[in-house]
């Protein structure tokens, strides 16, 4: 057994499928697979069953997992620890985002950082936030930024900056020109909509649901820039963070109105993995964040 092997045996268990795993680590998914068995050979035990297409964690897998996560985050400590002990601030870190974030938000916050710390090599990861909180628990981002509110025991989150919710129409729309709509008016109207695991579609429905509307889908689509081309389009009436649609907003292309008696007022949050070493780059992220968004 070596950190190597567990390495790969820790990515398939948090992932639970081969071919993700080597995805995540770069590798074949054959030599991914000889990992695995050559590690259940050393110990003698199996690690995984495997039903058709399924995956799954055995006792003795569950259990070594733990150990395994803790060794790991060990090596990552030592390593960090010993290049802070040589003076350098160079180094790699990796920021994640969601989609909203990662396209409006964070690059500004990565540049202005850039400016300050030219040395720093920074990678930055933007995708839906279910699978940016994945991989933070995977050790492979460092800090990640999204739209709250996130209730998970995984992580320490910290709000940075607001990011309140708008609702959006086309100039021509009916609605243009007025400074509120009612929910009744709402009601006859179709919505175009990101994906059902986008976490701000969460929000909105859940938000209205609970002021007594239900919310018609007119269109579903992957991401907010085709949700905006869309509302232009007068394709229908979206929410979205009013972050996202500043520009379109200020230029004329998008109108916007208050919903009456519905506020959609959220935060930015900034997620790290609970209890994990965080390099002093990481760190000094961080608070430069925490500057950036204050000022």
């Amino acid at each position: 057994m070596n950190l190597s092997q567990l390495r790969v045996f820790a990515t398939v268990a948090n992932r639970l499928s081969f071919t993700l795993a080597a995805g995540d680590l770069h590798l074949t998914q054959p030599a991914v697979s000889q990992q695995v068995k050559a590690l259940e050979k050393s110990l003698r035990v199996r690690l995984f069953e495997r039903q058709g297409n399924q995956l799954t964690l055995t006792e003795a897998g569950r259990v070594l997992l733990d150990d395994a996560t803790a060794m790991l985050s060990a090596e990552e400590h030592a390593t960090r620890a010993l290049a802070e002990l040589s003076g350098g601030t160079r180094g790699t870190l990796a920021i994640g985002a969601n989609t909203t974030g990662g396209m409006y938000v964070v690059p500004e916050l990565l540049g202005a950082f850039r400016e300050r710390h030219p040395e720093a090599q920074i990678v930055l990861h933007v995708e839906p936030a279910v699978r940016i909180y994945e991989r933070i628990h995977q050790h492979i981002i460092d800090v990640a930024f999204a739209g709250g509110p996130i209730d998970d025991a995984r992580f320490e989150v910290e709000p940075v900056a607001a990011d309140p919710l708008v609702l959006i129409f086309s100039p021509r729309h009916p609605f243009a020109g007025r400074a509120s709509v009612s929910l009744a008016e709402l009601a006859g109207e179709q919505f175009v909509m990101p994906e059902a695991t986008s976490l701000t579609r969460q929000l909105v429905e859940r938000a209205l649901r609970q002021a007594g509307l239900t919310v018609r889908v007119g269109h579903q689509l992957h991401e907010t820039e085709p949700v905006k081309k869309a509302v232009e389009a007068n394709l229908g009436v979206a929410v979205v963070s009013a972050r996202a649609a500043a520009r379109e907003l200020a230029a004329g292309y998008l109108a916007t109105a208050e919903i009456e008696g519905v506020s959609f007022e959220r935060q930015l949050e900034m997620i790290t993995l609970r209890g994990r070493y965080l390099s002093p780059l990481a760190s000094r992220f961080r608070r430069f964040a925490r500057e950036f968004f204050g000022r």
